[in-house]
């Protein structure tokens, strides 16, 4: 028969306790690499979550890096009260955010309209969280709200085997439609899924740079 724990006082600084917190950060190491692997693999949810992160660093090496913009800030993913961007960084003189986002393995399909591979990309945030509009109004919702960030990146390695990325314009995502939302509200709010194709479509881009040369230009 289980028995609970009493009550007693707790010591977080018992040198046991110390310990065993600082061995968990060592799991990772002590675990087989081809075990971690199948774990990943047998496990969807696990497995999108890291590729989220992977697609992280592999933009920070394979772009942030190769073009060697400066003053490069990675933000807290547990504190993203203001700032809802994955990276953000200096060029020409002003920082440009960027949000970086995967596509949804089970949404890629052929359209034989289009003679292209197309596939979703959900972009918002992980969790619920009260937003306020710039009309005063305030909803509580996943959805990312206009301007939360500056561009959008997309990992293309399902389509190409490599780390290229493909960029669109915070300002050229989609509205929701959602009926949960008042009209005016839907003005404000990003929809929670963005299409993109292979080979991309206008807006859509490859080029870093252009695509921030295109912002800058319209914010001028």
């Amino acid at each position: 028969m289980a028995t609970r724990l009493s009550r007693g006082m707790k010591q977080a600084d018992h040198k046991l306790a110390v310990e065993a917190r600082e061995r968990v950060q060592t799991i990772i190491d002590a675990i087989p690499p081809e075990d971690l692997v199948t774990a990943i693999k047998r496990a969807p949810s696990l497995r999108g979550m890291i590729l989220g992160y992977i697609a992280e660093e592999m933009f920070a090496k394979h772009v942030l890096n190769a073009h060697h913009y400066s003053d490069v800030r990675k933000h807290d993913d547990h504190d993203r009260g203001a700032n809802k961007a994955d990276r953000d960084f200096i060029y020409k003189g002003k920082r440009i955010s960027v949000q970086l986002k995967s596509v949804q393995t089970n949404s890629i399909n052929w359209r034989n309209d289009l003679n292209k591979l197309v596939a979703g990309v959900q972009n918002d945030g992980s969790d619920k969280r009260d937003v306020k509009l710039p009309n005063g109004e305030t909803v509580t919702t996943t959805n990312y709200k206009v301007g939360d960030y500056e561009i959008l990146a997309v990992p293309l390695f399902p389509f190409t085997g490599d780390w290229q990325f493909a960029y669109l314009l915070n300002r050229e995502c989609k509205l929701t439609t959602s009926n949960k939302y008042t009209e005016t509200q839907r003005k404000y709010l990003l929809a929670t899924m963005e299409e993109i194709t292979f080979p991309l479509t206008p807006p859509w881009s490859t080029d870093l740079n252009a695509t921030i040369d295109r912002l800058l230009k319209h914010n001028l």
